[in-house]
């Protein structure tokens, strides 16, 4: 890259925040130069110019294959969740899948208590991983970059977190399925995301709970957030929820634009991405993410603070 990522995270402002149910939202507004042209993974899923399948008929837990049958690139957000086929899973690292290609993808299970097709073909439940599994996966990802060369998590702790989850929000699962505790708590994520607006003009947003920051999505447009947006608001406000009992002040704008500012101390680790460009690892003394960067373009990031739950 001819920018560091680190450098052109302070380039970001901060808007003041909207409040709700626990959660704030402060809107994240940059200047990242001309968009880059892509579906998302629901618009293609709906399209039908994506197949998302198991890598063989046996499948295999951490890998998955896509066929783009389109000319149009596809971006795969980071904790996106599939849901189907033999397990559910959620993806590991944030893709960019080229027009007109198959690429298999690094996965995570979260659904332990089946291997059995239900489906061939994987459709979207319209949900991403909760921020403190994608904080813990981030991490998991970086090392195994660092020891393999790909990005995948700790299926085991991916496990112990999706367990944790069910239990803290009283969602028994047969199948251990993440999925149900945002079946049994959608009605309450739905209130939440109808009182809480995508920041107009902003391509990016910071989520607070519990007087402390959970983590940060910022695009390379303000249309990908505005896509995003229902699986971002209930992914952070599950996290909410379970920290209900937790009350704490208010996380301020000068709080959020000096964490993010404290980025430029974290150290940076570029690594081919399964898809197109490179993924950039970050971690800092309270921070950990990643950015996907293609062609010089950051298309997403994704940061998240140390903070770990019992």
């Amino acid at each position: 890259m001819s920018q560091h990522l680190t450098e052109r995270l302070q380039t970001v402002s901060v808007t003041e925040p909207q409040q709700t149910g626990g959660l704030q939202v402060f809107g994240l507004r940059w200047a990242n130069g001309q968009p880059f042209d892509y579906l998302t993974l629901d618009e293609a899923l709906a399209a039908e110019t994506l197949d998302v399948t198991e890598i063989t008929e046996g499948g295999s837990v951490p890998t998955l294959k896509v066929v783009n049958k389109a000319d149009q690139r596809v971006f795969l957000m980071a904790g996106e969740q599939l849901i189907g086929a033999k397990q559910n899973r959620v993806l590991n690292a944030s893709i960019l899948v080229a027009g007109k290609s198959e690429l298999p993808i690094p996965v995570s299970c979260v659904e332990a208590g089946r291997w059995g097709y239900r489906s061939f073909k994987f459709f979207s439940g319209g949900t991403s991983s909760h921020s403190y599994l994608r904080s813990k996966m981030a991490k998991q990802a970086h090392e195994s970059y660092r020891a393999a060369g790909t990005p995948q998590s700790d299926q085991g702790e991916v496990w112990s977190e999706v367990s944790r989850k069910l239990s803290k929000m009283r969602s028994p699962s047969p199948s251990q399925a993440l999925n149900q505790t945002y079946e049994d708590h959608m009605q309450r994520l739905n209130d939440v995301l109808g009182q809480v607006q995508v920041p107009e003009g902003c391509s990016g947003a910071v989520f607070a709970f519990a007087g402390r920051i959970a983590g940060v999505d910022l695009f390379d447009q303000p249309a990908t957030l505005t896509k995003l947006w229902p699986k971002l608001v209930r992914a952070y406000a599950i996290d909410a929820l379970e920290e209900a009992e937790n009350p704490a002040g208010p996380v301020t704008v000068q709080q959020v634009g000096d964490w993010l500012r404290s980025a430029a101390g974290a150290k940076e680790e570029s690594f081919k991405s399964p898809g197109l460009g490179d993924d950039v690892r970050l971690e800092g003394t309270d921070l950990v993410g990643a950015g996907l960067v293609v062609e010089d373009h950051p298309v997403h990031v994704e940061l998240f603070t140390n903070y770990q739950p019992d």
